[in-house]
């Protein structure tokens, strides 16, 4: 475990105590924890201020809750804990958009488990927004001073120690996976997911890819096998979503934001550029580097306090007591 994730746990275990006044422990993945609510109250998981709410968006937007929301250490709850009161509240996001992006005008939208416009389907994927299907944790839709429609979208890490690996469960011959010329010069033949008909290495490999071709290849193995799978897939959502010309968005980009103690999440178990840090080499493979974003948990609170109106007082308390952030 590492030492977030002990520290976390523990934090969360003194809060389901002390605050939620709850002693049973929860069941996760066939044992119980301490730090896990049982299943019958996941739904106290979230702030009481957007408990109501948030179920009903997510029932209305057809959105899957992760089957471990009653995990107190679950992503997709503190995401949801920090953000979604902010969707009545745009101009506070403006004040940390305003950070990454100069031309910043107005923020319009803040979405979850976004997908796409009209819940497309870019990549010949099963499920839907949440499960099963490419899903950015928040789409931010703002417009600039020239009143273009431009979107970020974000992933949001707290505890998890990587942006995921390739899975090889159904794969028939993992093997593949080690030779990334091989793969490049006949996906459909080396790579399981193009064989399953996903549209990833068709995009990859297009003239107008996000990437660089060159960089393919600068691994042995393909560059998304291990560390960066969720990277590429959630960058290819942002080009697609820019590239959709029903979708009329001037600009759209995909950034990061995770826990500033996360130190684990920084260390890619296969380095790559000479890199192990993933959000510092995932920009080489970009042929627009520029456009990737990366900011902690932590920075955004503290950019945001500074535009907080009074009504959002009780829900700063509760992340500072709830996240000690």
């Amino acid at each position: 475990m590492s030492g977030l994730s002990e520290k976390v746990r523990e934090q969360q275990t003194r809060y389901k105590k002390d605050v939620l006044s709850i002693k049973d422990k929860g069941k996760w993945r066939g044992k119980l924890y301490d730090h896990i609510l049982p299943e019958e109250v996941w739904e106290i998981n979230l702030w009481d201020g957007i408990r109501e709410a948030a179920q009903l968006y997510f029932q209305t937007k057809k959105i899957a809750w992760h089957k471990d929301k009653h995990n107190m250490l679950s992503s997709q709850i503190m995401c949801l804990n920090i953000f979604f009161p902010l969707k009545q509240h745009l101009d506070v996001l403006k004040t940390w958009l305003s950070s990454e992006f100069s031309d910043v005008g107005n923020v319009v939208d803040l979405d979850f488990e976004y997908i796409g416009p009209n819940n497309k389907n870019y990549f010949n994927e099963e499920g839907g927004r949440g499960q099963n299907r490419t899903s950015s944790d928040i789409s931010i839709v703002w417009l600039d001073k020239a009143n273009r429609k431009n979107m970020l979208l974000l992933e949001f890490k707290f505890n998890e120690s990587s942006f995921g690996k390739c899975g090889q469960d159904k794969n028939p011959n993992p093997k593949r996976c080690l030779f990334s010329r091989k793969i490049i010069a006949s996906p459909k033949t080396q790579c399981y997911r193009a064989q399953v008909k996903r549209t990833y290495w068709d995009i990859i490999l297009s003239d107008k890819s996000p990437f660089k071709k060159e960089y393919l290849t600068a691994t042995s193995y393909c560059p998304f096998r291990y560390d960066f799978y969720q990277l590429m897939r959630n960058q290819l959502l942002a080009h697609c979503i820019k590239s959709d010309s029903q979708a009329g968005f001037h600009k759209v980009e995909f950034g990061v934001i995770y826990h500033a103690d996360n130190n684990e999440l920084l260390r890619m178990s296969h380095p790559f550029d000479g890199k192990r840090d993933p959000l510092k080499a995932w920009p080489s493979l970009l042929r627009n580097p520029d456009s990737f974003h990366v900011s902690t948990t932590q920075n955004f609170i503290h950019t945001i306090e500074i535009s907080l109106p009074d009504t959002l007082n009780v829900w700063r308390k509760y992340i500072k007591e709830r996240y000690e952030i």
